[in-house]
């Protein structure tokens, strides 16, 4: 998607996997959390963001390597992705798992670090200075809400996120005729309802990403008609 990258991009191998970073993730991160009288906790939310998006890819790289694929991943302005050529047969069961293998695991870290929330409130308090208890509740906070808020999202099945391309491999997997065409179908139903619901509470940076998606798959269905 991103071609051959730029001397700005960071790169780096995790377990054998190539990794970019392209610039405009960290400025996408920072404007997300962005806060001009606590830079400080800024760039605390844009680590956060790094690490919970690199072990949510990590998920599915490391998984579609488990198949015997050879993927990369790329960080980027909409979050990133884990890409590979399948040069083998890749099943409705082996897509699915892939899928699922980066959210699932990302939803269990962001429910421990819940657990982990509840445990060291009193214990922060009482064995750590002011500010190291302060960044330790911050940091938390931020983990559940990137690994629990933005996973229970990235499951609706609303193309192209998780939930929409696991439903996809699951319509394939059942045999229905042109699985695609259902889940864009799908896609648009629930990318609309949410839309609507994000709006109706007043929560209008994600109601307006729901949007530009369902637009984006009532056009995908509209080409296929063509």
């Amino acid at each position: 998607m991103f071609g051959e990258g730029t001397p700005f991009d960071l790169q780096m191998h995790l377990a054998r996997i190539p990794i970019r970073v392209i610039p405009t993730f960290w400025l996408m991160a920072a404007v997300l959390g962005w806060d001009p009288d606590r830079l400080d906790l800024v760039f605390l939310w844009v680590m956060c963001v790094f690490g919970s998006i690199l072990f949510h890819e990590m998920g599915h790289a490391l998984t579609a390597m488990a198949f015997g694929y050879d993927p990369h991943i790329v960080l980027y302005h909409f979050g990133g992705y884990a890409a590979f050529f399948p040069d083998r047969e890749l099943t409705p069961l082996k897509s699915l798992l892939i899928t699922l293998a980066g959210p699932l695991p990302q939803l269990a870290l962001g429910l421990a670090t819940v657990a982990a929330l509840l445990l060291t409130k009193g214990w922060a308090d009482q064995h750590l200075e002011p500010k190291s208890a302060e960044y330790l509740e911050f940091t938390l906070i931020f983990l559940i809400t990137i690994n629990v808020g933005w996973s229970l999202m990235n499951l609706l099945p609303v193309l192209p996120l998780d939930g929409g391309q696991a439903t996809q491999a699951v319509f394939a997997g059942l045999g229905v005729r042109d699985p695609v065409d259902w889940a864009l179908k799908l896609s648009v139903l629930v990318g609309a309802l949410t839309t609507a619901a994000l709006f109706h509470f007043n929560i209008r940076s994600t109601a307006l990403l729901f949007l530009l998606l369902t637009v984006q798959n009532v056009q995908a269905l509209q080409a296929r008609r063509w």
